[in-house]
């Protein structure tokens, strides 16, 4: 899909990358040809892909455009959502942070392994998140001692970040994860469907206070969010490049996680569920 991609030459916008396509010039070899006055920047972008550099890509396109990375990165690839004690990084912690790759899911848990995160973070080109830019970025970077979230000090220097927020918003999705699993069909199964954040919360809690399945519990909610951020995107690239030579270059699905292989205790998600009914 980058080599389809012209906006990553200044003077070539929107339009004009467009305009390119309508007359038939739809990838790098074809746009040096016929202006070669991009080749130099043109055989830069082809060693930076080679290399594996997705933040070169970043850096240049923008938020906006990053979701055209994920063809080229797929399979380096980490999708990641995180689960902590509150809202803000300055008065909560991260209680576990889940990953999903081309190898399966992994769960970092506080006190367990969660130390070995930033390493294990290392071997990827792309992150994707849903919200994770104001939420899971910062509240890592505070976890591990970073300054800045996206700056030379944070977790995720060395890769992009695709934060699935807004691309779905310009497709018309609002609301959170949840809401938007609902409108595309592509949640959790429906004993999971009625647990929030809040109650990851309170299974952190639970499995600290003794509970001998809340910390299972609380790995699979994590996982079922984790679960869905593969179809999520793909739905959302197949949409975004629609009607355009970037729609050529799809690449096959992400390798689906059976998350029924994680347990959980179905007796605990049913009191979390009633609780949560009389809250409001």
């Amino acid at each position: 899909m980058l080599r389809s991609t012209f906006q990553l030459i200044d003077g070539i916008g929107p339009e004009r990358e467009s305009d390119l396509w309508a007359d038939g010039v739809t990838t790098w070899d074809q746009l040096a040809a016929a202006q070669p006055q991009h080749g130099e920047i043109l055989e830069r972008a082809d060693q930076q892909l080679a290399d594996g550099n997705a933040r070169y890509f970043q850096d240049i396109l923008g938020s906006r455009e990053c979701w055209r990375l994920y063809a080229d990165f797929q399979r380096d690839t980490a999708f990641l959502d995180i689960e902590t004690t509150g809202l803000s990084p300055e008065n909560s912690y991260v209680t576990m942070v889940g990953i999903l790759d081309y190898a399966g899911f992994t769960a970092f848990v506080r006190g367990d392994n969660l130390d070995e995160l930033p390493e294990a973070l290392l071997k990827y080109s792309l992150f994707v998140s849903f919200n994770g830019a104001s939420f899971d970025m910062p509240f890592l970077d505070k976890e591990f001692g970073r300054a800045s979230t996206g700056g030379e000090d944070s977790l995720f220097a060395r890769a992009a970040h695709l934060d699935l927020r807004y691309p779905l918003q310009r497709l018309g999705f609002r609301g959170g994860l949840k809401k938007i699993e609902q409108a595309t069909d592509l949640g959790r199964p429906g004993e999971l469907s009625g647990l929030s954040g809040y109650d990851a919360v309170r299974l952190w809690k639970m499995a600290n206070d003794g509970e001998p399945e809340a910390l299972t519990t609380l790995i699979r909610y994590n996982a079922e969010d984790v679960a869905s951020l593969p179809g999520l995107t793909e739905m959302m690239v197949d949409e975004m490049a629609y009607g355009t030579p970037l729609s050529s270059t799809i690449p096959p699905a992400f390798p689906e996680y059976d998350t029924g292989v994680l347990p959980f205790d179905t007796s605990l998600v049913k009191y979390l569920t009633r609780s949560a009914r009389h809250r409001y």
